[in-house]
């Protein structure tokens, strides 16, 4: 049983005013925040509700569930009921069109899904007119190959929710709780919404305390074990609280930093579950340390934000400065990305690719890696983009007159381009191009009015293509 001991943070080598200063800055900035807590190990170092919640109010902690469900995975994974590599059709057959599933669902594996690299570019279940959501996931038109760019999709977590209650023929929750949180004192009060046709929403209805979160997150410090207890396979927890899959495309800097199972890569070296309105563990396992959060931010666009910079600004410092007591962190799983990047280099070289039928309406590609060029055909338009991986190469703009800087960069086998408008009318298309053995898929994004509204069509979106002859 995880028993919390009560320390005053100037025992960890932060003082009392950083903690102080970090929610005048909350209050200043005007955050509904609910509550939050600082850990160290076993340790509060500081707690605070703010009325009407307290210590023991079960809250919605939204998409924190879908790393709960990460783990859920991860027992699975132990008991021998799964691979990553398992396709996740073959243990849904009910589920599957009668004609027959689409190639790109039938090919995602568990390891695609956990890592938001499915076929899917949102969540399914809100675009299906029928109440069963995991059925949505298998029948709803696919626009990319999957295993490729990172597409954040919660009906994948639902889907793992189903199968953990398909497997085990219990609640996901309460199988969690026999398997592991009983062992941390989670409370018995707390569970997760059901989806219209009795599943567990795995990527949304965790209703459970500030402690509780906490708890998990430390245990996940710790790869996994508590107390020289082994709850969840210390290999796995090593990929999932490691980055997987790059995820630059997204708005804001705590949503640029990664990927690992179902859980996000902070601004510093960590990781972080992440719920809308501001439920937050942002973990650093060099310090066994946690800042944990519950709020509602929903509605204000920088919301989540604030309670990131408010804590970076005031208490990290003292982490930092504490390295001295640092403990090794979690390390990658050691997978070798530049040896990748360097083969698909090689392998991409010169090479046409043709795109499958998508709303973007791209006709093709072709890299050269050695002249730093990108030519694409789009609806029958050609464009070129010349790119350098250490500094911005000024061009002309998508044949608008207008002219841009371009930056290429690879980074953990994707190659992200970049160009920014110089212009009056400044904005921006970024793109994400992921390999999959003779296939690629693209993740394009547009922001800014300085295109038209027909072509702008062209760059927000996802396709797939398949190298030529």
């Amino acid at each position: 049983m995880l028993y919390w001991k009560e320390a005053r943070p100037e025992a960890f080598g932060i003082p009392t005013e950083a903690v102080e200063e970090m929610e005048s800055q909350l209050k200043k900035l005007r955050v509904r925040i609910h509550g939050y807590l600082l850990i160290k190990g076993e340790n509060i170092l500081a707690e605070k509700y703010y009325a009407p919640f307290g210590r023991e109010s079960l809250h919605r902690m939204f998409s924190v569930t879908k790393s709960f469900t990460a783990l859920a995975v991860g027992l699975l994974v132990k008991d021998g009921l799964v691979n990553l590599s398992d396709r996740i059709c073959t243990f849904f057959p009910e589920k599957l069109p009668e004609e027959g599933v689409h190639p790109w669902c039938e090919e995602m594996t568990i390891r695609d899904m956990l890592t938001m690299r499915t076929c899917h570019s949102s969540t399914t279940y809100k675009r299906y007119a029928g109440k069963d959501w995991t059925e949505s996931f298998f029948r709803v038109e696919p626009d990319h190959v999957p295993g490729t760019v990172f597409s954040y999709d919660t009906s994948s977590s639902l889907v793992l929710a189903a199968l953990v209650e398909k497997l085990t023929g219990r609640k996901m929750l309460d199988y969690m709780r026999e398997k592991m949180l009983d062992e941390l004192g989670f409370s018995k009060e707390a569970y997760i919404i059901p989806d219209p046709v009795g599943v567990s929403q795995g990527g949304s209805g965790l209703m459970c305390t500030l402690r509780d979160v906490a708890a998990v997150a430390q245990l996940c410090n710790h790869l996994g074990t508590f107390q020289g207890k082994e709850l969840l396979p210390e290999e796995y927890m090593r990929e999932a609280v490691s980055c997987q899959v790059p995820t630059d495309l997204h708005p804001v800097l705590d949503e640029q930093c990664g990927y690992g199972f179902f859980i996000w890569m902070p601004r510093e070296e960590g990781f972080t579950f992440f719920g809308m309105g501001g439920q937050l563990a942002v973990c650093f396992p060099q310090y066994d340390f946690c800042y944990v959060t519950m709020a509602d931010t929903i509605g204000n666009p920088a919301g989540v934000q604030i309670l990131h910079d408010c804590f970076y600004r005031t208490v990290y410092p003292y982490l930092e400065a504490s390295v001295g007591q640092a403990k090794p962190a979690g390390k990658p799983s050691g997978h070798d990305f530049a040896g990748e990047e360097r083969l698909l280099r090689e392998c991409s070289q010169g090479k046409s690719y043709a795109f499958y039928p998508n709303t973007l309406k791209w006709d093709k590609a072709v890299f050269d890696w050695e002249k730093k060029k990108v030519a694409l055909s789009v609806s029958g338009e050609e464009f070129s983009f010349i790119f350098d991986p250490e500094k911005w190469i000024q061009q002309p703009f998508l044949n608008t007159g207008f002219s841009c800087e371009c930056r290429g960069v690879w980074k953990m086998g994707h190659f992200i381009l970049e160009c920014y408008v110089l212009s009056e009318d400044m904005g921006n298309v970024r793109m994400d191009f992921a390999w999959k053995e003779e296939r690629i898929s693209v993740r394009s994004v547009c922001a800014g009015e300085m295109l038209p509204k027909e072509m702008k069509g062209h760059f927000q979106g996802f396709a797939s293509a398949e190298c030529g002859k």
